[in-house]
C-alpha cells in the first residue's frame, strides 16, 4: 500500500475541502462521501473519502446534522476557503465593462449613486447589497447652499470635501426673506469652509453672538440651521434585496428568520459594525480592500449564520464610507469578493469625477 508523505496527505484533504464547499453552496444540503465520489474526479474511493472526511469534522473544518449522513462547511472551512481564493478572482470581462458603463453614467446626487450601487449589488448577488456612509463629523465642509421651498422651509445642501453631500430640511415659524437667504449663505461660506463639521456648528454658534441687533431674525435662522442642519453623528444606510435573504434554505427556521428580520430593523447596529470596520484600514490610512468576515468573525450576534464581504469606498485616497453584500455563510465568495472589489473600484471613481466639477 502506498503511503504518501504529509504534503500530499494535506494537499488531498484540502482538495476535498474544496470539493465540498463547492458542492454545499452550490445545493445547501450536506454533502455525502458517495455523491463526491461520483461527482467530483478525486480518484479516493468511498471508504478513503469517508475518513478524510472525518479527519476534517476532526478538525473543524466539516460538521455533521444529526438528520443526514451527510457533512457541512463550517465557519473555520468557509474561512480557508476565502483565504485560498482572494488573490485571484476577478469578475468576467463582459461583467466589469456592464458595471463600468453604469458608473459612468453622470449621477448628480450621491445619494442616487448610493442607492444604486446597494441595488446592483444586491442584482449581481442575489443576496442584500448594502452601502454605508459615515457621519460628516470627520470630513471638512465644502460649500453650504440654502435653497427656499417654502416660506417657511429651507433646503440645506452640505457638501464636504470627500465629495459627501447631506440634505436638511429646516423649518421656521416665520417665512424666511429671500435677503436673509443670501447673507447667511455668504456667511457660512467664508466662515466655515474649510472646518471639520464636528467645529463648523461650534463656530457658527460662537457667530451667532457677534450679530449686531438689527440682525435678530437672522441670528434666529443661523442658531436653527446650527441646530438641524450640523448634526452628522449619524450616517446613512442603504440596503437593497433583504426580502430576497427570506427565500433561502439557509434562513427557514423560526429563531434564524427572527434573528434575520431583528438585524435588518435594526440597521443602527449594522452601521455601528461597519463604523469599527471602517478603522481597520492599512498603515497610511489606505483601504484594505475587500474584507470578509464569516459566521461568529462579525462582531454581531445577528451575523452569526450570515458573512459580510465589504470593502471601503475612497475619495483622494481616504476611505470615506463602506459598501457590500450580506448573504449565507453558503455563498460563492469567489465571485461576491469579485463584485464587491469591482464595484467599491468604480463607486470611488464616480466620487472622484464628482469632486472635480
Amino acid at each position: 500500500m502506498r503511503i504518501l508523505s504529509e504534503f500530499d496527505q494535506e494537499d488531498r484533504k484540502r482538495k476535498l475541502l474544496q470539493a465540498v464547499i463547492h458542492e454545499y453552496i452550490k445545493t445547501g444540503k450536506p454533502v455525502g462521501s458517495a455523491h463526491l465520489a461520483s461527482g467530483y474526479r478525486l480518484d479516493l474511493s468511498p471508504a478513503t473519502l469517508r475518513n478524510v472526511m472525518s479527519e476534517l469534522e476532526e478538525e473543524g473544518f466539516l460538521s455533521h446534522p444529526h438528520t443526514s449522513a451527510g457533512r457541512v462547511p463550517t465557519d473555520k472551512a468557509y474561512r480557508f476557503y476565502v483565504d485560498a481564493i482572494m488573490d485571484v478572482q476577478h469578475l468576467a470581462r463582459l461583467e466589469e465593462e456592464r458595471l463600468d458603463r453604469e458608473y459612468k453614467a453622470r449621477m448628480q446626487e450621491i445619494q442616487d449613486l448610493m442607492l444604486s450601487t446597494s441595488k446592483t449589488l444586491s442584482a449581481l448577488s442575489k443576496y442584500t447589497g448594502f452601502v454605508w456612509t459615515p457621519g460628516m463629523e470627520k470630513a471638512r465642509l465644502q460649500h453650504v447652499e440654502l435653497i427656499p421651498l417654502e416660506p417657511r422651509r429651507i433646503l440645506a445642501v452640505l457638501v464636504s470635501d470627500t465629495g459627501m453631500v447631506k440634505h436638511r430640511i429646516v423649518s421656521f415659524d416665520s417665512p424666511v426673506p429671500p435677503a436673509f437667504l443670501g447673507d447667511l449663505r455668504t456667511l457660512l461660506n467664508e466662515d466655515l469652509r474649510g472646518k471639520p463639521f464636528s467645529e463648523a456648528r461650534d463656530t457658527l454658534m460662537d457667530h451667532v453672538d457677534r450679530i449686531t441687533q438689527r440682525h435678530m431674525d437672522l441670528m434666529e435662522m443661523a442658531r436653527r440651521l446650527a441646530r438641524e442642519a450640523f448634526s452628522t453623528n449619524e450616517g446613512d444606510f442603504y440596503l437593497e434585496g433583504a426580502g430576497s435573504l427570506f427565500s433561502l434554505p439557509d434562513f427557514q427556521n423560526q429563531e434564524e428568520m427572527r434573528s434575520l428580520v431583528h438585524l435588518l430593523d435594526e440597521k443602527t447596529h449594522l452601521g455601528e459594525m461597519l463604523s469599527k470596520e471602517m478603522g481597520e484600514t492599512a498603515p497610511g490610512g489606505k483601504s484594505k480592500g475587500v474584507m470578509v468576515r464569516i459566521g461568529a468573525e462579525n462582531k454581531s450576534p445577528g451575523l452569526r449564520n450570515m458573512s459580510v464581504v465589504s470593502s471601503s469606498y475612497v475619495v483622494n485616497g481616504r476611505p470615506v464610507g463602506l459598501l457590500g453584500i450580506l448573504g449565507p455563510k453558503r455563498m460563492e465568495y469567489s465571485r461576491m469578493v469579485a463584485v464587491v472589489d469591482a464595484v467599491s473600484r468604480l463607486v470611488s471613481q464616480a466620487l472622484g469625477r464628482m469632486t472635480e466639477k
